[in-house]
Parts: structure tokens; C-alpha cells; sequence
């Protein structure tokens, strides 16, 4: 296919991953606001920006506030920072307005189905700003945002066919996902150390963020240890969410996409096998008790899908057409 059209799809995939992943983080932080004390709150707003790799723009995270203040100025304007700022691209509505756009763009790619749901979705949004919902329920337009991107992911795989196009958008949501969690997971351990005592709402709302608490629950016991649940987010290889899962996902969709060119270098597969060697050799044989060994094997895993981005560009999107003349 078209590389234009394959790069369309791959970060169709990946703006509706992203805008999936900052309503979870955000529903999760304004459930934290009705019940928790402030230190609980200002630590999830830390958790969220380093998660997101970001710094709201009006607001300092770390200056002295008091409680009043912070409950009712700064969670207002950090929440619309995260949701309806035009200028912020890890915004929800900013995510689904670029994946719009690229469908607009490759609408012969996609499914009749598929781009009426994500611009249903998004005009239905679009339109709206926080100070219209805030007053009642904010959480349900981000539930609603969650909601449409399971339903799109739903539509495209009840409709689209299974050739190129259908393997890059995958590639890009799973791309996402494993990038999402391994950040999220560096984040909250260098805010949460397993060493420190902790409360157990700390590990419950991470597991609560990837929607999990009940497959946790189900698979350990009631109570939240750090370690496990650090072990179930990371290299569960029955759990979609857990980083070991999604690269495992995208390693089968390259070899699928190299399967019919044998003399294509595959360097994306290289990064993703290497990444999967540090679950074979590395995880297990850690110390569980030094974060720091827990941390590098998290940020090397983020890293090789940092890159793999570089390297789809290189083989797929970007490349270099070998008989092309000299300038």
C-alpha cells in the first residue's frame, strides 16, 4: 500500500490509544479529588504529567498551595489543560481530532463504519468546554471519549480487511500502549518507591487507571502488593494491558508484514526482539527489592519502542526509493 496511507493508519492507531489513555488517567485523578486527602491528589497530578512527559502551562505542581486553592482553581485549568487545550497534543479531544483527520485524509482505507463512528464521535465533542460539564458530571465526557475509541477499535475489527493497512493500525495501538505503560509505570514507582510504606490506594488507582483492578483481584488476592502489581502491569502475558502482551502483539504483526519479503531488513523486529530478551534474561533474575534494577529494565523497554517509531519511518513510511536518480 501507499506509504502515506500506511503512516495514516499508524497514527490512527496511536492518537485513539492516547486519547483512550489520558481519559482513564484523568477520570482516575478527579475520582481521587471527591475522597482523597491533598497530598494523594497533588501526587496523582505529578504521576500524570511525568507519565505524559509534560508541564501544565498556568500551573506549578510543586509551589506551596492551599487546600481551597488547589481544589478549586488548579484542577479546573490542569483538567482542561488535559482535555480541550488546542495546543496541547496530548489533549483528549486534540488526540481524536488528529486521528480525524488522518482518516479524513486516507478515507479510501478505511471502513465506511470506521469513519463514521470517529467523526460521529468527534463532532459530538468537539463543540463542548469543560465549563459546560463541570458543574455536573466531567467524568462522563471522558468516559464517553474512552468509550469511543473501544468502539472504533470494535468497528475496525468487525470491518476492516486483514492486509497491510489493518497490520499498521495495529502496530501503531499497540506501539502506544506499551509505550503508555511502561511510563505510567516508571512514574509512579519514582513517586511511590516499594520500599516506603505505602497506602493502598497508591496501587489500587494504577491498576484502576488500566482497568484491571478486578483481573488483578481475580488472578492474587484482595490486597494490592507493589511487586505484584508491578509484575501484572509489566510481563503478564495473559493480561492485553501489560507491556510484555502488546510486544509480543507487535512482534507477530512485523514478522507478518516482512512474511512475503524475505530480503527486507527488518530493523523495527530487532528493537522488539531485544526489548522481549529483557523478559527472558533480565525481569525474572532482578532483585525485586531495588527499584532501581526494576526501573532500568522498565526504561529500556520504553526506550527500543521510542525508537521503533524511528525505524517504522525508515522501513515503511519514509524510506528511500533505491533506483531513484541523483539530485
Amino acid at each position: 500500500m501507499l506509504s502515506r496511507n500506511a503512516y495514516g493508519l499508524y497514527w490512527i492507531g496511536r492518537y485513539m490509544e492516547r486519547a483512550s489513555f489520558v481519559s482513564r488517567l484523568i477520570i482516575d485523578q478527579l475520582r481521587a479529588i471527591q475522597d482523597r486527602p491533598i497530598e494523594d491528589i497533588h501526587a496523582g497530578w505529578k504521576r500524570l504529567y511525568t507519565t505524559l512527559g509534560t508541564q501544565p502551562v498556568s500551573v506549578e505542581l510543586d509551589q506551596n498551595m492551599d487546600e481551597e486553592h488547589f481544589m478549586l482553581a488548579d484542577v479546573f485549568t490542569l483538567t482542561d489543560d488535559l482535555v480541550f487545550e488546542s495546543y496541547n497534543p496530548d489533549a483528549v479531544l486534540s488526540c481524536l481530532a488528529t486521528a480525524r483527520e488522518n482518516a479524513r485524509q486516507i478515507r479510501n482505507n478505511i471502513t465506511y463504519e470506521m469513519w463514521t463512528c470517529l467523526n460521529v464521535a468527534y463532532l459530538e465533542m468537539r463543540d463542548v468546554r469543560l465549563q459546560d460539564i463541570w458543574n455536573t458530571q466531567p467524568e462522563d465526557f471522558l468516559t464517553k471519549a474512552a468509550l469511543a475509541v473501544r468502539t472504533f477499535n470494535g468497528v475496525a475489527d468487525s470491518t476492516m480487511y486483514r492486509d497491510h493497512g489493518w497490520l499498521f493500525l495495529r502496530v501503531g495501538i499497540f506501539q502506544e500502549r506499551t509505550i503508555n505503560i511502561t511510563s505510567l509505570l516508571r512514574s509512579h514507582i519514582n513517586l511511590f518507591p516499594t520500599s516506603e510504606a505505602h497506602r493502598e490506594w497508591n496501587w489500587s488507582s494504577l491498576l484502576g487507571i488500566c482497568e484491571v483492578r478486578s483481573a488483578f483481584r481475580n488472578q492474587y488476592s484482595i490486597k494490592f502488593n507493589p511487586h505484584q502489581v508491578i509484575e501484572f502491569l509489566f510481563a503478564d502475558e495473559k493480561l492485553a494491558i501489560s507491556a510484555y502482551s502488546a510486544l509480543t502483539k507487535i512482534q507477530h504483526i512485523l514478522s507478518e508484514l516482512t512474511a512475503n519479503h524475505p530480503d527486507q531488513k527488518n530493523r523495527p523486529g530487532l528493537q522488539i526482539r531485544n526489548a522481549l530478551a529483557l523478559f527472558e534474561d533480565q525481569w525474572p533474575n532482578r532483585n525485586k527489592q531495588d527499584d532501581l534494577q526494576t526501573l532500568d529494565i522498565i526504561n529500556r523497554v520504553n526506550h527500543a519502542c521510542q525508537l521503533l517509531n524511528h525505524d517504522l519511518e525508515q522501513n515503511y513510511f519514509f524510506y528511500e526509493i533505491e533506483d531513484t536518480p541523483p539530485a
